[in-house]
């Protein structure tokens, strides 16, 4: 992890931050309710990109072992995702 703690990190803006430059679009257009596929047109090197941009930018290491498909339904589950994956760290 990069140092900083979980509690004082807002990981919805973070990972909407990323997700909104990958798609070049405002953050603010964004929710946790948005669908990466049905919304967003993403496809599978789209999740593999955004995993590898996230682990870089937050400076976590995601385990593949441990992500389900129900995991990129929406922003919100993939945040759910990456808080559990900080909290391990």
């Amino acid at each position: 992890m990069t140092g900083r703690s979980t509690e004082h990190r807002d990981i919805t803006a973070e990972v909407i931050g990323t997700v909104a430059g990958m798609v070049q679009r405002d953050p603010a257009e964004l929710s946790p309710e948005t669908r990466f596929f049905d919304d967003l047109y993403f496809d599978s090197t789209n999740v593999l990109e955004l995993l590898m941009q996230l682990e870089t930018e937050l400076g976590v290491e995601f385990d593949p072992e441990t992500l389900e498909p129900s995991d990129f339904e929406k922003v919100g589950s993939l945040v759910d995702y990456v808080r559990r994956a900080l909290e391990g760290a």
